[in-house]
């Protein structure tokens, strides 16, 4: 393996209050391994102290050398990712979201699996607020193509490690016009269709605040942005010839139902507070 084994990238926005407990969770984690790492941490322009609380932490840990800072205007998260991907150095990619931690074992299980199977070029787990424990009526390994992920988006960043070369030898990145919802398919869609990615069915990553991925802003939330994006991304991966017209339009109306369900939860919330 190279001198590095695992860069991990987190992009960092407007997250002092949760920021320490995110890198102190993958911290633990990398430590628990034998294997080598860094921590990309890129702060997006933001506008608390969260870039003076990633020095300080940098400055305060026993392995300040593993830990890079970049700083960039803001763009959003896919620019953020991309600029980690790009400074990295590691064989693996993982990622972190700055509100949420990473669990026991995760990324000891995910490497684990992806140096045994070097088929392999995607692993991914549960995040707890958006899968919830597990997905039913799955394996414990499932392998994950281009036709599974435009019917549900089994991946999530913070939950996956990617091996580098797959992201090179294809030239993927995510989406940086993509700045509302949904961006991080832009990747995924493509990596599924292309490459061998396999999802590990139970919960590796969870939120630090709790706070579900959509709805509990009622429907000022980000629920409409988020269905513009994956409309945009099942329309682009027809367009991209890697799936049929009929996949397309089931796709394409399956996420108009979920869309309609989630309008009607996220009032009901709005309206009671449960």
């Amino acid at each position: 393996m190279s001198v590095t084994d695992i860069s991990v990238i987190i992009p960092v926005y407007n997250s002092r209050k949760t920021i320490a407990e995110c890198i102190d969770s993958v911290v633990c984690e990398l430590c628990a391994t034998d294997y080598s790492w860094e921590l990309v941490l890129v702060d997006d322009g933001s506008t608390d102290d969260s870039l003076e609380k990633l020095y300080r932490f940098k400055e305060a840990s026993l392995y300040s050398e593993q830990i890079r800072i970049i700083s960039q205007t803001n763009k959003g998260a896919a620019s953020a990712r991309n600029a980690g991907i790009k400074a990295s150095s590691g064989t693996f990619i993982a990622f972190n979201d700055s509100d949420d931690k990473w669990l026991p074992g995760k990324i000891k299980k995910q490497m684990d699996y992806l140096l045994n199977h070097p088929q392999a070029d995607l692993t991914g787990g549960a995040h707890e607020e958006v899968h919830g424990s597990y997905f039913k009526n799955l394996k414990r390994v499932n392998p994950i193509g281009i036709k599974d992920m435009v019917l549900k988006n089994y991946f999530s960043p913070q939950a996956v490690v990617i091996r580098k070369k797959a992201l090179d030898d294809t030239g993927l990145l995510f989406d940086e016009s993509m700045r509302s919802g949904f961006e991080e398919c832009s990747l995924f869609y493509p990596l599924t269709y292309y490459r061998n990615c396999i999802l590990m069915n139970e919960v590796i990553t969870k939120s630090i605040t709790g706070k579900r991925r959509w709805g509990d802003s009622g429907l000022s939330g980000n629920i409409r942005a988020m269905e513009k994006g994956e409309l945009y991304n099942i329309k682009n991966a027809y367009r991209s010839g890697f799936i049929s017209f009929g996949w397309y339009l089931t796709a394409y109306t399956l996420s108009l139902l979920k869309f309609s369900r989630r309008l009607l939860i996220c009032q009901k919330r709005k309206l009671f507070g449960c």
